[in-house]
């Protein structure tokens, strides 16, 4: 959702001679891009620089692109603050030229409740530097039993889905009754398919499920699969979040044609297989967990294929004695594009149209945000992207209040050079300025 503070600051600005790529509306060439209180307000060749208050940038050599948005990641706030806020998350996601983020639900308390989504929206509004939405619990704290008052959310622009988080909805029975209300919300409904360590699936029967469970860690298809069917003869949109496995990768392309289905995939599962160590010569805990090298190639031709809509980092912060303790995920705010830059788009699996399709267009138009385009009149919510610019991973420089990161010490190609909210160059050239 927009943030007041930016509203506030609009600023005049023009990128001069960069290479717009705005897949909506097939652009992909050299232009000037103007903005003027905050909005697009013209796209072409020779834009003379005559407003006033008008700052003008030389972004010669650079990609100019809609703001990326990232429609997965974990701010922890309220209730976990000691790993991310949504202030710290806000400055990271900035610095990795996403300008808009949607946060999942799973805080302390978990945002179920009219109560729990203005009070999101408050701290947004008192701390966020980009645009920040949320999902709302499926059920009542995530635990698969009660679902929320979907209805009452209908009306609130800050809330663009459902989601139970990293629980599966185990029940058949309450899925089907989650997917006919958020129909009537015209919402999508984002499942997370792997097995919770909160849940197993020997809580329930094989009736209740909806289908014979495999053992854990592997029955992502199997929800996969029930919940399309699920959807099909309700009509509400399905979101898959963070799929790892080929099995369903193949049965979603198989239904596609059912018209109300899209997932993601993260910068992880689409690189990094079972066998990976990091730095400290340790398997990255994430969960769903790192797949086989089969998977991991199904999910890159499920990419280039046009299967997975959507890249989304699943920014999961954690504190040092967690990580320790076990607990899942790892942070991506400030790695995703540099990662899908170099090892995406840079060996031909994805083209830079496609990245900025799956990183901007796909994800705004998924969840109804505002944005995902450069065209005149749009939010100014723009990223400029150095393709050449060469950096090493490094924890201790994130803003992220975390450092689970398993790509310390990996050497890129292609940064975010400046990240513009609302009209704010928010990052320029590595440092927060707003």
């Amino acid at each position: 959702m927009g943030n007041p503070k930016l509203l506030l600051k609009m600023k005049n600005i023009l990128l001069k001679n960069g290479h717009v790529v705005d897949p909506l509306n097939n652009v992909d060439f050299v232009s000037d891009l103007l903005i003027i209180d905050g909005r697009i307000k013209s796209l072409s060749k020779n834009v003379k620089p005559e407003y006033e208050n008008l700052e003008v940038v030389d972004v010669s050599g650079k990609f100019v692109v809609p703001g990326l948005i990232d429609c997965h990641v974990h701010l922890r706030e309220p209730g976990y603050e000691e790993k991310e806020t949504i202030e710290t998350g806000s400055r990271s996601a900035a610095m990795g030229g996403f300008t808009t983020v949607v946060c999942e639900p799973n805080t302390n308390p978990p945002i179920d409740s009219v109560a729990a989504v203005e009070d999101h929206v408050r701290r947004v509004g008192e701390k966020g530097l980009i645009n920040i939405y949320t999902k709302v619990c499926i059920t009542k704290g995530s635990k698969g039993e009660v679902i929320t008052d979907m209805e009452k959310f209908g009306c609130y622009r800050s809330v663009v889905a459902f989601s139970d988080d990293g629980n599966p909805v185990l029940r058949k029975e309450v899925m089907v009754r989650a997917l006919h209300t958020a129909a009537m919300s015209n919402k999508p409904v984002s499942p997370h398919c792997e097995d919770s360590g909160f849940y197993s699936v020997k809580d329930v029967t094989e009736e209740e499920l909806g289908f014979s469970p495999s053992k854990k860690f592997w029955n992502e298809a199997n929800f996969v699969k029930r919940d399309i069917n699920c959807a099909g003869s309700i009509g509400c949109h399905v979101h898959f979040s963070h799929l790892s496995l080929k099995e369903s990768i193949d049965y979603i392309s198989e239904k596609r044609e059912q018209g109300n289905i899209t997932c993601e995939a993260t910068p992880h599962h689409l690189l990094l297989d079972g066998d990976y160590r990091d730095i400290n010569g340790e398997i990255p805990v994430v969960n769903p967990p790192l797949r086989s090298q089969v998977d991991v190639q199904s999910i890159q031709k499920g990419l280039s294929d046009g299967i997975i809509d959507v890249i989304a980092s699943d920014h999961a912060p954690h504190s040092l004695p967690d990580k320790k303790s076990g607990a899942p995920g790892i942070i991506g705010l400030e790695t995703t594009l540099g990662l899908v830059l170099t090892e995406l788009v840079r060996p031909g699996i994805i083209t830079l149209r496609d990245a900025v399709l799956k990183m901007s267009t796909n994800p705004a138009k998924i969840f109804k945000i505002s944005g995902g385009s450069l065209l005149p009149g749009m939010p100014a919510d723009v990223t400029v992207i150095d393709m050449e610019r060469e950096w090493v991973v490094d924890i201790n420089s994130f803003e992220s209040k975390s450092r689970n990161c398993p790509f310390q010490g990996w050497k890129l190609k292609g940064q975010a050079v400046m990240t513009i909210v609302s009209g704010n160059i928010v990052m320029r050239e590595g440092k927060i300025v707003f």
